[in-house]
């Protein structure tokens, strides 16, 4: 991992970018920033490259938006056989996870909760101790029937199922109120011997 760019010299390649930097400046600036690139010596550039790639592969996946809609989910279970839906019922008991069949691309997964009216929707993740994993906030839930849908790609949804029992608690409300709508558990399924 190369070290962080300065403030400063992200500046300056804003500045070369954007065309700001006058020209006989950004000429000088050029040829130093390609030598030192040559010579990995050019943490901007490498940030930048960086943020483009991560930038593309969030653009492919929707940003950062949390939660689908039914009809999204049906559309990437129709063009994509290497999707696998999961129901994980309405929260009233725990639901085992079985494991994942191999050359999953996404997991696809339903919550059954009414949560058409609330304004904000928050999933506090933890686990079954009280030990806070992650809080989603601003989730989006399908205006139709009300309920939590949610894409995952394969592998980040193998590690979270396999680590072991997980709470989620979904909180909706009205500005800064919150109530707790469900709480359910998911935890892997015993592997077979």
């Amino acid at each position: 991992m190369s070290t962080p760019p300065d403030v400063d010299t992200l500046l300056l390649l804003d500045d070369y970018t954007s065309g700001v930097m006058p020209d006989a400046e950004a000429d000088a600036f050029e040829q130093a920033l390609f030598a030192r690139a040559a010579r990995c010596e050019a943490p901007e550039a490498d940030f930048v490259e960086r943020l483009r790639r991560a930038s593309a592969w969030l653009a492919q996946r929707g940003g950062f938006r949390v939660g689908i809609t039914r009809a999204e989910v049906d559309a990437l279970l129709a063009s994509n056989p290497r999707t696998l839906f999961l129901d994980l019922g309405s929260g009233v008991t725990s639901v085992e996870i079985p494991v994942l069949p191999a050359g999953l691309e996404f997991v696809t997964y339903r919550i059954g909760v009414d949560l058409r009216g609330a304004e904000s929707v928050d999933i506090v993740v933890e686990t079954p101790e009280g030990e806070a994993i992650k809080t989603f906030r601003d989730v989006s839930y399908d205006p139709t029937d009300g309920a939590l849908y949610g894409v995952c790609e394969a592998q980040l949804a193998e590690i979270s199922f396999r680590r072991g029992a997980i709470v989620s608690k979904i909180m909706a409300g009205h500005g800064a109120e919150r109530r707790l709508v469900a709480r359910f558990e998911t935890r892997p399924a015993p592997v077979a011997r």
